[in-house]
């Protein structure tokens, strides 16, 4: 498979100011971006909170793996066919528009039923609306983020769209992990008596944590109050990039329509674009396996499992805070050397967590601070790259395709969860884990096996780290930097595949004869 010279092709000697830097109203990059916020409250509870909160009411954590892989593992076939609908679809209110309008209640619908099982949830129940939630996803995200990737051309916007994105993200992360504590910092409030502040501190820790492990921090209430919020808030702001954020023009070269097949095989030699899908299917690989074994290792290994809501709030709040840090450095160096240095950031502190003891949870909270703060840029670099990327196929083709690219993005992010996922929680099982056992017992009779905890660590911090270093020599050389997809950009531009950001109606594209 040859890279290096991935981009030649499409490499012009087109002078770099000839191209025009298309900037976007904060307005406009807001507005788009907002709607991820209710939709990273839908995700993140299936993998931390819903898998767990099913294995305890009694689900086999081997059949939970086989059906979330085997569910995901559908994408295969959905994504790319609602990449290359989203493509081809024309109306007067845009291509990317039509597909978020009919998701949106699909997601609304999947999420309440899978976040609210009931007592005694069959297996055959949670594998249904597991299947229905990732399909709900697929129709949205895929077209969101081939719309995100239209936005604008220019280099650095491209980031900054990404990264805006990412943040309200990890804003969503924040906000479902915040419900729980303010819940609980209420019932607190509302049930406890003091006069000074002095007595308010001495009661709260040992109260605060009872209401915790008895109220505020139960999985299933949880997510009754996650399915609420979303209900209300994924079509509002839905309703509000739709109304308020233009889709681009498209002015395309006319050509004889692609196959699927011959479309599968121009991304086949976007050697950039490949390099980041193998970098970003080990990273997501890894990810997904410390989001489902996150909470059995807090509860189990750090045994705080009441206060988990606290470590999913001070990881994800890092990883908020560190996304201008990294943004700035892509400015600096370059997007794939900050990629680079974030990986190596992440692996460090994640290489700490097993030395952590058992109780330690302030410490444990420290480490995670400096490991989340390299998250977000894990997410938003690589989705800013393939933006990159995607130019070299327009530049070579006339065609403006993002929404097949990333329908092959979300295959790869969609089959790296899924294995990931899969085998964190048929590996636990097999090494002896049963996420029945009362914590307080771990190491002795009666509860989870010193052996069976040890695995538990490695592949909630270890392992996934180790799937991140892999990636590694595919980025190192990365070779679509600045300079180049300027260049690119301007072969683009000579050739009539322009891309208007912010002006257009979402009109059926121009000829340019």
């Amino acid at each position: 498979m040859a890279t290096t010279g991935a981009t030649d092709s499409a490499d012009s000697a087109t002078p770099l100011d000839s191209v025009i830097s298309q900037k976007l109203s904060s307005w406009t990059v807001v507005n788009y971006s907002m709607m991820y916020w209710p939709i990273s409250m839908a995700l993140l509870p299936v993998g931390v909170y819903v898998q767990p909160y099913y294995a305890e009411l009694g689900i086999s954590l081997y059949a939970m793996a086989s059906i979330i892989f085997f569910a995901r593992i559908s994408d295969v076939v959905t994504d790319p066919l609602i990449g290359v609908l989203s493509d081809k679809t024309r109306s007067r209110f845009g291509r990317r528009k039509p597909w978020l309008v009919v998701g949106t209640p699909l997601m609304v619908v999947s999420v309440w039923m899978l976040f609210l099982p009931g007592e005694n949830p069959t297996l055959l129940y949670f594998g249904f609306w597991s299947v229905m939630m990732y399909l709900a996803f697929t129709v949205v995200d895929l077209p969101y983020y081939a719309w995100g990737a239209e936005l604008s051309t220019d280099y650095d916007e491209r980031t900054r769209v990404t990264t805006r994105r990412e943040q309200f993200h990890f804003v969503g992360t924040v906000t479902a992990v915040t419900i729980p504590l303010i819940a609980a910092t209420a019932i607190y409030l509302s049930n406890t008596d003091f006069t000074t502040f002095s007595e308010f501190l001495d009661s709260f820790s040992n109260d605060f944590r009872a209401i915790m492990a008895s109220r505020a921090g139960n999985p299933g209430v949880i997510l009754e109050w996650l399915a609420i919020f979303i209900l209300v808030a994924l079509p509002l702001t839905v309703a509000i990039a739709v109304m308020f954020v233009s889709e681009p023009d498209q002015k395309v070269i006319p050509r004889q329509k692609p196959t699927l097949k011959a479309s599968m095989s121009v991304i086949r030699r976007n050697g950039p674009f490949i390099r980041l899908i193998i970098c970003y299917s080990f990273s997501v690989t890894g990810a997904a396996m410390t989001g489902a074994l996150s909470y059995f290792f807090v509860k189990h290994v750090i045994q705080a499992g009441e206060l988990y809501p606290i470590y999913l709030l001070v990881y994800y709040m890092a990883s908020v805070l560190g996304l201008p840090l990294w943004m700035r450095l892509s400015e600096k160096v370059g997007k794939h050397r900050a990629y680079i240095v974030s990986i190596i950031w992440f692996s460090i502190w994640a290489s700490v967590i097993p030395f952590i003891p058992a109780g330690w949870f302030s410490v444990f909270l420290i480490v995670m601070v400096f490991k989340g703060s390299a998250v977000g840029a894990l997410l938003a670099m690589p989705a800013s790259m393939a933006a990159d990327a995607v130019d070299i196929d327009s530049a070579r083709t006339g065609q403006q395709r993002a929404g097949l690219y990333f329908s092959v993005w979300g295959m790869s992010k969609k089959g790296g969860t899924a294995l990931g996922g899969a085998i964190g929680l048929a590996a636990i099982q097999f090494f002896g884990f049963d996420p029945q056992a009362d914590p307080a017992l771990g190491g002795m009779l009666g509860g989870n096996s010193e052996s069976s905890l040890m695995w538990v660590t490695l592949l909630y911090a270890i392992i996934p780290a180790a799937f991140k270093i892999i990636a590694l020599p595919f980025i190192w050389h990365y070779p679509l930097t600045e300079e180049r997809q300027l260049r690119i950009r301007g072969r683009i531009e000579r050739r009539g595949v322009a891309l208007k950001a912010g002006t257009g109606d979402g009109s059926v594209p121009a000829s340019t004869g």
